[in-house]
């Protein structure tokens, strides 16, 4: 098949790209980044995208890494791609983080797109991982003692970052490239074996393939699309528990005893570390280690006994719950009320009111721009109508914009600190729909297909 179709087919297979979508690519100069960013170039009028790029400088490689800048920079000169290039001493930063070489190059590299998104007004960043890395990531993953989600390996779409290589291997990328008579550049660190992944793929892969097995990675690949299926139903069961067996209070998570002890090992596990993730916003450091002993704890412990967690979070076993919360977490500055539609309710902790009603969606209706006024597809909202304060993990999608921390999206509004705990959210079925005041959650806004209008309103009290 066609490089370019093979292309277009993974885009479209996974519902990479719409039509008016601003596509950033993150350009290394190496043949997937340069391969990335033509195909993306030639196709995108039919794609209907505006594009741009972007390039780092992790000054690994003195000259050889300036070079590299230049080159991306002619490149997009020639293809009249606009650039965002920044440059960061990430040498310098192992040394004051104590990081791998590989674990600080990924997290620098993840700041400067989340900064070049909003300079370059895009909405998605295309990354040049094709089949090959895909292959490698499941490997890699295996070595290092993987539960079943590590066997996914890289995943097509994660938030708004895309790969719309990931199903064209590395020998139809470079042949792309000299067909196409495209220059690139050579990374001299991919050659070096001293790195895990340059081992594997320079060293382990060829080795197994040449003496073991000759289709090695399409038996990866088979290996992840098996797990991902698994991993669906597992993520359906865990939902379903988590909605029988589990109550979120602010700050804390209730987990029903006997509920929880009536389910598989599997679910318990995933349920405690979703328990964990509810409550801190992800599952970093918090190991397999850490989720077998948390599950112990519920399962044998007496009541009243304690367990300190990762992340500053407790678990405290009561006769017919488990409670997880964070230690040092302050309780009497957290507020929880519902909202009736239509109706209104008073929040003494903001000063404020909010009040609710529904409408008809006319097709001449004229949407309004006045942050005290939130006006939402109400067929889209499920669940009661809650109204709180900020929780750890907050996130939403800004109108317009891209999934967010609530923490972050506060710093781009420069919202005082002192102020953020008390700025009323309104939230239904577990997901955050106003930041009232200031944003709705893109998910929710008002399109054609609208039927019928939420309207909230916020007002002072003393209004």
């Amino acid at each position: 098949m066609d490089i370019k179709q093979k292309f277009l087919d993974t885009i479209s297979k996974y519902d990479m790209i719409q039509k008016g979508d601003a596509i950033m690519v993150g350009v290394s100069g190496g043949p997937d980044s340069v391969c990335l960013l033509h195909l993306l170039w030639k196709l995108g009028e039919t794609l209907g995208i505006r594009l741009a790029a972007a390039h780092l400088d992790h000054m690994f490689r003195g000259m050889e890494s300036r070079e590299d800048a230049l080159f991306v920079e002619e490149l997009c000169q020639k293809l009249n791609v606009p650039l965002y290039r920044e440059a960061i001493d990430v040498p310098e930063y192992v040394r004051r983080t104590g990081l791998s070489p590989e674990d600080a190059a990924r997290r620098v590299r993840y700041d400067f797109f989340e900064r070049a998104i909003k300079k370059v007004g895009a909405n998605k960043v295309a990354l040049g991982h094709n089949r090959n890395d895909h292959e490698e990531t499941v490997l890699m993953n295996i070595m290092r003692g993987t539960g079943i989600e590590g066997l996914l390996g890289i995943e097509p779409v994660r938030g708004v970052y895309i790969r719309p290589l990931l199903e064209i291997s590395r020998s139809d990328i470079e042949e792309y490239l000299k067909r196409e008579n495209l220059d690139y550049r050579i990374d001299s660190t991919n050659l070096r074996s001293e790195y895990f992944r340059n081992s594997l793929r320079l060293e382990l892969i060829p080795m197994i393939k040449q003496k073991y097995v000759p289709h090695f990675g399409e038996s990866l690949r088979r290996l992840s699309e098996i797990a991902r299926c698994d991993v669906s139903f597992l993520e359906e069961q865990t939902f379903a528990a988590w909605r029988q067996a589990v109550t979120c209070c602010p700050g804390r998570v209730k987990i029903d005893l006997k509920i929880f002890l009536s389910l598989h090992d599997a679910i318990k596990r995933r349920l405690v570390r979703k328990a964990v993730e509810h409550l801190v916003g992800d599952v970093k450091d918090f190991e397999f280690r850490h989720t077998v002993l948390l599950v112990d704890f519920i399962k044998t412990s007496s009541a009243g006994s304690v367990f300190d967690m990762p992340r500053g979070l407790r678990a405290e076993k009561q006769y017919d719950c488990t409670l997880i919360f964070r230690k040092n977490s302050r309780q009497d500055g957290d507020y929880s009320y519902e909202l009736p539609v239509p109706g209104r309710v008073e929040i003494g902790e903001a000063k404020a009111v909010i009040r609710s009603f529904t409408k008809p969606c006319e097709e001449t209706l004229i949407i309004r721009t006045n942050p005290l006024i939130a006006q939402l597809d109400y067929d889209k909202i499920e669940g009661n109508l809650t109204v709180r304060n900020r929780r750890p993990g907050d996130r939403f999608v800004p109108l317009g914009g891209h999934p967010k921390k609530l923490q972050d999206f506060f710093t781009d509004e420069k919202v005082p600190r002192s102020e953020r705990d008390r700025v009323p959210l309104v939230t239904a079925g577990g997901k955050l729909i106003w930041v009232a005041g200031m944003r709705i959650d893109d998910r929710f806004k008002i399109t054609r297909e609208t039927r019928t209008m939420l309207i909230l309103k916020i007002e002072r009290m003393e209004d």
